[in-house]
């Protein structure tokens, strides 16, 4: 009887519990990639939510950076998902376009927290009309230099082309005797085609080509001026031999470890690249330059414009609780929230104004060079086959030309053929 009595009672306790729980609102949030300080500031950020929000639990996933658009595909298609995500403001065209995101113009106060962010930021997760995102890590592609074979070397970082190839020449060499090459001008990220097409894109862009037409309608990229760029890249590497020969199968994880072993000079990175270096190679020192132009534009060394990419916390257009899935980003995204983006090392850039002017980003080395290229970068153009293009047309071909399979010519115009089919169908 004793037994009977203990048992009932522990159902009474587990049937209270479990209906507090389910008095919550729950809140799935799926995030994609990040730095290990990132992804724990965030788990940090989730707890002080609930707190603060004690009738809300937020359900929390880390997922593969690189399977983002399979992930959200498989589950968006079929009107699942989570209800908070954050990705590529480029999908705000993909996935906003299709009806996927919630378009955050419609909440009330929406012009009010409009106002936190760097106009030209939040400007990158519109598409037509609507902003279907807050900013969340701001992104530039630079030219970052092993500053230690440079100075070795006794060259600076190269502003034009023709000084990128002569560095990456002279920085190409036998440096035990051997007879063999064992350190290279510049690595490229060949192993990821995603991450490949954000590091080729600053070279066309730099040079003055266009992706696509401003309507969006034509694909330009194999223009002269992108063929040109095209051209520099397959020079180096089968000319010149100083691109690091096994490229094609690089990661990120690779690109470090060659850098900090000092077996390259140069590489196209990110914010993120200098705390990746200073976490396997602490007091390796870099420099942190803008990506070389042509020569006949030196002139605009300084405002030509890179590639711009932006991360922003987006929510599922079918959660059934946009309102407090609306509190739940704001409360990531705030000003407040925005300085960890400052005071620590997250892999990119704070996005509100007020971070960006605070008196702690004045002491920050590479800020000034990152905001500048960040003020005259431009994004993907919003297509919504933009990103489908540029990891599975784009970067497939020009890596073709690189080694040699096609001349930058005949990549490029293949590439615009298919690119100009995929843009057609979806008209």
């Amino acid at each position: 009887m004793r037994r009977i009595v203990l048992f009932a009672l522990l159902c009474a306790v587990m049937g209270v519990s479990c209906g507090k729980k389910d008095d919550a609102v729950v809140l799935r949030d799926w995030n994609f990639g990040g730095k290990p300080r990132m992804i724990e500031w965030l788990r940090q950020r989730v707890d002080q939510f609930e707190r603060s929000h004690p009738g809300v639990r937020i359900e929390q996933s880390q997922k593969s950076w690189n399977m983002i658009r399979e992930l959200l595909y498989a589950d968006y298609s079929v009107g699942l998902g989570p209800d908070v995500v954050n990705v590529h403001a480029n999908y705000a065209a993909e996935f906003g376009g299709a009806g996927y995101y919630y378009p955050l113009n419609r909440f009330p106060d929406f012009r009010e927290v409009s106002g936190w962010y760097v106009p030209h930021l939040l400007e990158s997760t519109r598409y037509r009309e609507d902003y279907y995102g807050l900013p969340c890590s701001g992104i530039a592609f630079v030219l970052v230099c092993n500053k230690d074979l440079f100075d070795k070397e006794g060259i600076s970082p190269p502003r034009t082309w023709s000084e990128f190839r002569e560095a990456a020449r002279r920085l190409t060499k036998d440096t035990d005797g051997d007879g063999t090459v064992d350190q290279y001008g510049l690595v490229l990220l060949g192993g990821d085609k995603g991450g490949f097409a954000y590091r080729l894109a600053p070279f066309f862009l730099k040079a003055g080509a266009e992706i696509l037409s401003d309507d969006l309608k034509t694909v330009r990229f194999n223009s002269p001026r992108g063929v040109a760029a095209l051209r520099l890249l397959a020079d180096m590497y089968q000319v010149d031999h100083s691109v690091t020969p096994g490229f094609l199968a690089y990661t990120l994880t690779e690109v470090n470890d060659l850098f900090c072993s000092d077996k390259v000079a140069m590489s196209i990175e990110g914010p993120w690249f200098r705390g990746m270096v200073d976490d396997k190679s602490p007091g390796k020192k870099i420099y942190t330059v803008p990506v070389p132009v042509p020569d006949d534009r030196i002139a605009d060394y300084d405002t030509a414009p890179t590639l711009q990419d932006m991360v922003m916390y987006s929510i599922n257009a079918r959660t059934k609780y946009p309102e407090r899935a609306w509190e739940f980003i704001k409360y990531l995204r705030n000003e407040e929230a925005d300085m960890a983006w400052i005071r620590e090392d997250l892999g990119a850039l704070a996005t509100t104004r007020r971070a960006l002017e605070s008196p702690e980003a004045k002491a920050l080395a590479d800020l000034p060079v990152y905001m500048n290229e960040l003020r005259h970068a431009r994004p993907w153009p919003a297509h919504p086959c933009m990103i489908a293009i540029a990891s599975d047309i784009f970067a497939p071909y020009t890596e073709k030309a690189i080694v040699g399979e096609l001349t930058p010519q005949a990549a490029l115009d293949q590439a615009a053929r298919e690119a100009q089919e995929m843009i057609d169908e979806k008209k």
